[in-house]
């Protein structure tokens, strides 16, 4: 658990980070090195008000992870301080998709969601 803890304080911290202007430097890698680092995640509220805080972390050989959009969010702001580009995918509880888009290394994106739809975020593969 203190692992955990641990990401989760550096997550928020960075979240902070960008927030105060500090921005950050995805490390350069070649065309075919796995994904590795983390992506956060933040859910808002059509009012803006923060409805989920989370943090994944990419490491070699995982391709793939999902997250449920929570009920009250229509905002979903990722934050890719990742080495490569994520594929973000959103998907009806039926698997249909509703959009998909991208976030290059280093920046962030924001697209609206539907409560209770998938956002699957995705690196290319090698």
């Amino acid at each position: 658990m203190g692992i955990t803890t641990g990401r989760r304080r550096a997550a928020v911290a960075a979240v902070l980070a960008l927030l105060a202007g500090a921005g950050a430097v995805a490390a350069s890698a070649s065309p075919a090195a796995a994904a590795t680092g983390d992506v956060l995640i933040v859910q808002k509220g059509a009012t803006g008000i923060l409805v989920s805080l989370q943090t994944f972390v990419f490491l070699p050989g995982i391709a793939e992870q999902g997250d449920g959009v929570q009920a009250g969010a229509t905002q979903f702001a990722v934050t890719n301080l990742t080495n490569r580009t994520l594929t973000l995918t959103e998907r009806t509880a039926s698997g249909t998709v509703v959009h998909s888009d991208t976030v290059a290394a280093g920046q962030n994106g924001t697209f609206a969601v539907t409560g209770g739809d998938t956002v699957v975020l995705t690196v290319p593969a090698d």
